[in-house]
């Protein structure tokens, strides 16, 4: 079926099957409205007074609200660009200079994910928020990591001071935090990205103490995703040794050796290996949990055929469209790395298909930058060690009690690795020049093809 009907008491909810009407929705911003779902959640989830909510949740399907105005702002900070490029600099330094001291370790024992999570996190956050980034400090970290898997529990507003006591206490200490941050002006030593979200909050006059509670959800966009999405790259690679060599074999391509020095460019990692960006997607199309939704916000008769109800909510699961057999073929559920390298004579799959990052007014603006994280991650970690499991053997992890907050699912059990360096060279990363923004999406491949066609 194309889309059917959840009755719920006082409401329904629809469900879409069908690719072309994912399209047909995501072209009515205003009748189908995500902003009114973010609207709802501002208050519950990082406690923003009534007067901010107010401002927050002011006509969201107006062009001129704060919802509506928002991906105006951030959007240019996080395409092709200067501020990105400065972004994944930043990012790829302290990616580069902690795998050293790993490298300096020697063979290592580690938990994968908490590992990986930790390395992601710091070079994420460090691009963002500076020199004077809050989440230097293990605290902050671990509240974190306190609060995310509670969100569920705010967002539908279920008592959490009672019933997620460490989580509202750990919610409230990083509020605390991000109020130092921020009354002592260390968000302009920060990147654009930052300094942006300041500026809207600014231009609508939400007070600098609220921007604190906001930054909240800053936070929440730029890691939630990101962290367990290199867990599962770094897994899907290692655990299979064909991905493992197709994927070192390409990027080995790119490898320049000087007197013991190995330098690779950022651009070869992300624009000449086509493999390594075919694994993230099937990692993203094989993993995803996450469903993009809308309200009702006016009956609608989508696609001239179905008839949605206002106050109604309208979901676009992830996992319907990546397993979908009519789409993906009969290895559907199957991990085929190869599965989106373009193959001569051979019909691209239709990319709406594709959900990793959402679509449409809700397609994530971040996603080059959490792109070119994980796959330089991945690639630094796949030409500078061995990973292999305690017990030598790789077993998936099972995701059943991952918070319904990550897209991404969180395992449930961590794996025991032996992290051990190949060799004792140097290796460097280059930059050629601003990084050209990557294929990953509907709305890429759209970009792409206007830009040819100037």
């Amino acid at each position: 079926m194309p889309i059917y009907t959840l009755r719920m008491p006082g409401s329904r909810i629809y469900v879409i099957n069908s690719t072309s009407l994912i399209t047909s929705v995501q072209s009515q911003i205003r009748s189908l409205s995500f902003t009114a779902i973010e609207a709802n959640i501002a208050a519950n989830i990082v406690g923003v007074s009534g007067a901010t909510n107010e401002i927050i949740g002011h006509d969201v399907t107006s062009d001129g609200s704060y919802l509506m105005s928002f991906p105006k702002y951030v959007h240019p900070v996080l395409s092709a660009g200067p501020s990105l490029d400065a972004m994944n600099r930043r990012s790829i330094q302290v990616i580069t200079q902690s795998l050293d001291r790993w490298t300096e370790d020697g063979g290592t024992t580690i938990k994968l994910f908490e590992w990986v999570r930790h390395e992601l996190l710091l070079a994420t956050t460090e691009s963002v928020y500076g020199p004077e980034n809050p989440f230097r400090h293990s605290t902050m970290e671990n509240a974190w990591y306190t609060f995310e898997p509670s969100m569920m529990m705010f967002v539908l507003n279920l008592m959490p001071q009672v019933f997620a006591k460490k989580g509202y206490r750990a919610r409230e200490y990083m509020v605390k935090i991000w109020e130092e941050y921020f009354d002592q002006g260390s968000y302009e030593e920060g990147s654009e990205l930052i300094k942006t979200r300041v500026k809207i909050n600014n231009d609508f006059r939400i007070p600098l103490k609220e921007t604190a509670r906001i930054e909240l959800g800053g936070s929440q966009a730029i890691l939630t995703n990101t962290l367990p999405g290199t867990f599962w790259m770094i897994y899907h690679i290692f655990s299979n040794p064909a991905v493992l060599e197709d994927v070192k074999a390409e990027l080995l391509k790119g490898v320049r050796e000087d007197g013991g020095t190995c330098t690779i460019d950022l651009s070869h990692v992300t624009n000449s290996c086509p493999i390594l960006l075919s694994t993230f997607k099937e990692m993203m199309r094989v993993n995803s949990t996450g469903s993009a939704t809308r309200i009702v916000m006016e009956d609608h008769l989508l696609d001239g055929k179905y008839l949605l109800k206002k106050g109604s909510t309208v979901m676009m699961p992830a996992m319907v469209q990546h397993t979908d057999r009519s789409i993906w073929g009969d290895d559907v559920h199957k991990f085929n790395h190869m599965r989106f390298v373009r193959q001569p004579g051979v019909k691209r799959t239709n990319p709406v298909a594709f959900r990793g990052f959402g679509g449409g007014t809700t397609l994530c603006p971040g996603r080059h930058f959490a792109s070119t994280e994980i796959l330089m991650f991945s690639a630094l970690v796949i030409l500078r060690f061995d990973l292999h499991p305690v017990d030598d053997k790789w077993v998936t992890p099972q995701t059943t009690k991952s918070p319904f907050v990550n897209a991404l699912p969180v395992p449930d059990e961590d794996i025991s690795v032996v992290l051990h360096p190949t060799s004792d060279k140097v290796w460097k990363v280059s930059f050629s020049g601003n990084d050209q923004g990557m294929e990953i999406v509907a709305e890429d491949f759209k970009a792409a093809i206007l830009a040819e066609g100037h």
